[in-house]
């Protein structure tokens, strides 16, 4: 779930809103299961969802059509996660998404996304152990933005938390005020969602966070009802067609709008705090082309560079280094730092590898931040970004790399746990 939505994007969430129909009365929906017609109408999602693969402002490549396809069956995973396999309020579960494996909105390398399902006159347990993560936000949302849900009524950051003395806490979730850990409810409260943010990849443990009803500990679900599961089928297909289309729409608007290689300044986004500005921009290399990035430091707690390819999802942070954070890029002896985005390995410490895309988006993210510096950008010769870098910028061969790179999947590993 990213952030990455500007100012003019709400009068789209508005409209995917108000083009949801009214449900339909339970036994219309229970005769649409017992049929087979609510499956019918789920898989005809789908199909659409995959027309979107084809679309012709859509991306073409083999390479992108290949990850296109891949790419909507993380969604498909997603959709039904979110509105089938983890729906029920009254009994919640922390589900990520997205992860390294079902990517979509431009997801932060640097994050681990959790969700759980709630409703706002039930109360909540949340219980966990501090551990070394970097930071963390804890966030009472109406729904997923591409659907039109951008609403966010409460934030709760680890700042705030009180632990233990062990490391244990516990946060309650409810309407009503409650002394110690308290997050309120809003009305229209849907989902609970984590973010946690890691710095220092080889070494940041995640926290293993829980959530439960109060009150309903140790009870069965109800025999789940015919017509509960078509609906539950309905959300799941608008969810993965809505939000494929939406990302599409956004990429398509920003290749037709945006220079290539050219860098904007910084800018808040939809239910962003006042400290966190993000960059959003357009880049294009040929075969022996690198784009070097140029910028002061921000004043900032957390700042990042990252790839995303043009389908909105971050490229692959598990096997390449198509990210880096202000723990992991080296900054230079003038305290700028420099960052070289090429095709293959120019053996440098701060190489974003486009992971084979010519084309792309750079993203970069200034959070807790006080100051907006603007990077530059410049495109060179493959074999000129040694003669462009300062001359005392370290060399790292093919040994190293891999050691950062084995570090990275470790990290992943650790984060996204099988389950």
């Amino acid at each position: 779930m990213s952030e990455e939505e500007d100012q003019s994007g709400r009068g789209s969430e508005d409209r995917i809103k108000a083009s949801r129909g009214a449900r339909n009365a339970p036994e219309v929906d229970a005769k649409r299961l017992m049929s087979g017609e609510a499956w019918d109408e789920f898989c005809d999602r789908l199909k659409a969802a995959g027309r979107h693969i084809l679309d012709d402002e859509a991306p073409d490549t083999p390479l992108d059509r290949a990850e296109g396809f891949r790419y909507l069956t993380g969604l498909v995973g997603a959709g039904i996660e979110s509105m089938v396999k983890f729906a029920d309020p009254d009994r919640p579960v922390f589900y990520r998404t997205p992860d390294s494996a079902g990517k979509w909105g431009a997801e932060n390398a640097d994050n681990q996304y959790l969700w759980a399902r709630i409703r706002p006159d039930a109360t909540y347990r949340v219980t966990g152990v501090r551990t070394n993560v970097f930071d963390f936000l804890l966030e009472v949302k109406e729904g997923f933005m591409q659907l039109g849900d951008a609403r966010n009524f409460a934030t709760f950051t680890a700042q705030e938390l009180e632990v233990e003395s062990d490391g244990t806490f516990e946060i309650i979730l409810s309407a009503e005020k409650h002394a110690g850990n308290w997050v309120p409810l809003d009305p229209d409260a849907r989902y609970f969602a984590i973010r946690q943010y890691f710095y220092d990849w080889e070494n940041e443990i995640p926290i293993p966070f829980e959530i439960e009803r109060v009150g309903g500990e140790g009870e069965a679900p109800p025999l789940l009802e015919p017509a509960d599961m078509a609906r539950r089928l309905d959300d799941a297909g608008e969810w993965i067609d809505v939000t494929i289309r939406v990302w599409n729409e956004w990429v398509a608007e920003l290749r037709a709008n945006q220079q290539r290689n050219v860098i904007a300044p910084p800018r808040k986004f939809v239910g962003g705090a006042d400290d966190i500005r993000y960059g959003n921009d357009a880049y294009k290399l040929a075969d022996d082309e690198a784009l070097i990035l140029e910028s002061d430091l921000p004043d900032a707690r957390y700042w990042a560079f990252q790839l995303v390819d043009l389908w909105f999802g971050s490229m692959d942070y598990t096997n390449r280094q198509v990210s880096l954070n202000g723990h992991q890029a080296r900054v230079d002896a003038d305290g700028k730092v420099r960052v070289v985005v090429a095709h293959r390995d120019p053996g440098v410490p701060n190489w974003l590898d486009t992971a084979g895309h010519l084309e792309g988006i750079l993203q970069y993210r200034w959070i807790w931040t006080k100051t907006y510096p603007v990077p530059t950008a410049r495109v060179v010769k493959f074999d000129q970004i040694r003669a462009e870098l300062p001359a005392d910028t370290p060399s790292v061969t093919e040994a190293e790399r891999k050691k950062v790179i084995h570090g990275r999947q470790r990290h992943v590993a650790k984060r996204e746990p099988v389950t």
